[in-house]
């Protein structure tokens, strides 16, 4: 039989349009493919707004193959240190979207393909106003390392900057950590472009003493990519499929463009100063040399 397209409006706070989920479903039974993915870090979290994009048209791409498929989020939040663990059991979800480690490709199955085509490698600095004056005298890697770094005590990049000696304060929840820096609990909250701007702009009423440092970069190779539970091979298969086909098509890079470009065009990486931090936990197998797959940023000559 065909399948009948169904479509599901899902809002998101802050945010003044709808993404649409197409479910796929067989009039005589359910899709084979039921993708589980968790929700945002909070109310105020819009990030995954380009990533359920792209994970939904990749699927779709992956149709004429595979057949019919189904998105379901989980109806509780994932905290970032159990995402993994929830992962490897293939439960409440069997797909994630993360920077990519060792642990998570040795885990789960890495589809290779970096759907944010690189743009976390570069990271603005979210400050407390008080402190413009101090990132002014800031201009290596070294002086850098003077100050005191805020990260969610989950992510990833706390592992990195622990690893490359920053001196770090942790925080406990996404929402938690624009709180503690707008009480000076620390200096600086190192944050993707396509994440800072809106962030803040969204908190400017109840944090009213953040901004975006002007004259900074930090440079950490930072793949973003879909991770699949072990348990479930063929949507691995599929979505591996799917991306490959929207970066042969340039569907990927369109997307990109749509959701970042403009905040690509604001950070103005161009004039700003670098600092190069690298990545030690950066895995061997990124794809490093398929250039397809990784927007070329403009920035200054080291």
């Amino acid at each position: 039989m065909k399948n009948t397209l169904y479509k599901q409006k899902i809002s998101f706070p802050y945010v003044s349009f709808f993404v649409l989920f197409f479910f796929f479903i067989s009039s005589s039974s359910h899709a084979s493919d039921i993708i589980k993915i968790n929700r945002g870090q909070s109310e105020k979290d819009i990030r995954t707004n380009y990533t359920y994009t792209v994970l939904n048209k990749a699927l779709i791409a992956s149709i004429p193959k595979y057949g019919a498929f189904g998105i379901e989020v989980t109806g509780f939040e994932v905290p970032n240190h159990q995402t993994l663990k929830e992962l490897v059991k293939g439960e409440f979800i069997n797909v994630a979207m993360a920077l990519t480690t060792d642990e998570w490709e040795e885990k789960s199955t890495p589809i290779q393909i970096p759907i944010r085509r690189g743009i976390f490698s570069y990271r603005l600095l979210a400050i407390n106003t008080a402190k413009a004056e101090v990132f002014n005298n800031i201009h290596t890697l070294e002086q850098l390392k003077t100050l005191t770094v805020g990260v969610r005590k989950s992510w990833t990049t706390r592992k990195v900057l622990t690893k490359l000696g920053f001196e770090v304060a942790d925080a406990y929840s996404y929402d938690s950590i624009f709180a503690m820096l707008d009480k000076n609990r620390f200096d600086y909250i190192p944050r993707g472009i396509h994440e800072i701007y809106d962030e803040l702009e969204i908190r400017k009423v109840d944090l009213p003493h953040l901004m975006v440092e002007p004259r900074l970069a930090l440079y950490i190779p930072s793949p973003f990519y879909m991770f699949v539970s072990k348990s479930t091979p063929q949507i691995a298969a599929r979505l591996e499929l799917g991306l490959e086909k929207m970066v042969e098509d340039g569907s990927l890079q369109s997307l990109f463009e749509q959701y970042y470009g403009a905040y690509i065009e604001k950070a103005d990486l161009e004039n700003r100063t670098i600092i190069h931090l690298g990545n030690p936990l950066l895995p061997s197998k990124t794809p490093l040399e398929r250039k397809e797959l990784w927007h070329s940023f403009s920035v200054k000559a080291q």
